[in-house]
């Protein structure tokens, strides 16, 4: 395939839809007599929810998207002479830049927590929830700074390359196992997600359009009863969730079943995105799509506790008032990510460097990538605390200030927020 798939882009809008509603009905909080505060997750004690996450859990197909996308993103620059430097700088500015502000805020989060006379305990619940998806940018940045590499192994053994990461992905689940390490789990962070990200660079090139609606409801089948089978026999848990961290061989299967239906979707969905309404929609929400995904927990995480110190009464987590209520608390969140969103705008536009600026060397752009994942990785190992914020804050600024280009201009700035805005009618109208 060539040029921009835009069905690609709504797919993603839909997987960030997916985990705020899923975060939205997995946080329920209250308040004892003896004001201890009691989290509990009510979606997860429905008898439906652990079967839905085979298809609500998105990750997978979120990596798949990104490799299709990073893959045809890598093409353009390498066709007009750009470098992989050049390519892994710009995913780099893309994930750091929404992540300082948001890590800043956390320290300051923290600290008034602890200031106020919460005890570190419940600071710790309070911040390990909020903190959670951070998993994602570590992993994510780590996957897309292989894309130039992966994408011209698949170019030279393409059945090689996916079946040599998923050997190793089930060699290091198999160790695992044998050795009752659970930390082992974590190496397939890499292994796993590059997995995933691979199919993506397959189906930019093709490979998933070309099979016909029977080969791609065979592979949709195929993929969910060999995962069946695998939970069944306990190899996996059957809750998608519970295969995130650390990832595990199950999210691979997962992943073929999620791209097979996203393509036999794709003629549905492509005719929705010529539709101008969904496809304005569609660009406004990508174009905020990391501030989002980074702040809609804490959102929600505020209302929920503000609305517990208020003296009206909150329903109690999983009942029906409970349920009732979560359309309000989610149109609370959506006001106020708008609110946020607008505030932090300049942090997700893209920098568009002087013309002259051909400097992009190799070894910042990998100082700069490591300095992305160190942060969130650590909060995945070690969890979140006011230090790690404080440093974590340092360090993505830090990665941003290494691959800002020297002397980007008013001009740039401006003509950089006209380009992201108008991206989606540009591409649609060629």
């Amino acid at each position: 395939m060539s040029g921009r798939d835009p069905v690609m882009d709504i797919a993603r809008v839909g997987c960030l839809v997916c985990v705020v509603l899923g975060h939205l009905l997995l946080l329920g909080a209250s308040v004892t007599a003896r004001h201890d505060l009691v989290l509990v997750r009510p979606l997860e004690l429905q008898a439906w929810f652990t079967p839905v996450t085979w298809v609500t859990q998105i990750m997978p197909l979120f990596f798949a998207i990104g490799g299709f996308v990073g893959a045809q993103a890598w093409r353009r620059i390498d066709a007009r002479g750009g470098t992989a430097a050049e390519f892994i700088r710009g995913r780099v500015l893309r994930l750091a830049r929404p992540a300082v502000p948001f890590f800043a805020f956390l320290a300051i989060a923290i600290l008034a927590m602890l200031l106020s006379g919460l005890d570190s305990d419940t600071v710790g619940r309070i911040t390990s929830g909020v903190a959670s998806p951070l998993w994602f940018l570590a992993a994510y940045t780590f996957s897309q700074a292989f894309v130039p590499g992966m994408v011209a192994l698949h170019e030279r053994a393409p059945v090689r390359t996916l079946v040599g990461l998923a050997v190793a992905a089930i060699a290091l689940d198999v160790t695992r196992w044998a050795s009752g390490i659970s930390e082992l789990g974590l190496f397939n962070m890499i292994f796993v997600w590059l997995f995933i990200q691979q199919l993506g660079v397959w189906a930019a090139d093709g490979w998933f359009a070309a099979r016909s609606r029977w080969s791609l409801s065979l592979l949709v089948v195929a993929s969910f009863a060999t995962l069946a089978l695998l939970t069944e026999l306990g190899a996996y848990p059957a809750n998608m969730l519970d295969n995130l961290n650390p990832p595990t061989v199950a999210l691979c299967l997962q992943g073929i079943a999620q791209l097979s239906l996203l393509m036999l979707l794709h003629p549905l969905l492509d005719r929705m995105m010529h539709v101008t309404a969904i496809r304005r929609i569609v660009a406004a929400v990508g174009s905020r799509l990391m501030t989002i995904y980074l702040w809609h927990l804490p959102v929600i995480a505020l209302i929920v506790g503000l609305l517990l110190l208020s003296p009206v009464p909150s329903p109690e987590p999983g009942t029906v008032g409970w349920w009732l209520t979560r359309p309000v608390i989610l149109l609370i969140a959506i006001l106020l990510l708008t609110g946020i969103t607008i505030a932090l705008r300049r942090f997700e536009q893209p920098i568009i460097p002087r013309s002259n600026d051909k400097r992009v060397h190799d070894w910042s752009v990998s100082v700069s990538a490591s300095l992305v994942i160190l942060p969130p990785f650590t909060v995945v190992v070690f969890g979140l605390n006011f230090a790690i914020a404080v440093v974590g804050t340092v360090l993505l600024a830090l990665a941003v200030l290494l691959q800002l280009p020297p002397r980007w201009s008013r001009r740039s700035r401006r003509s950089a927020q006209t380009v992201h805005s108008r991206d989606f009618d540009r591409l649609n109208r060629r």
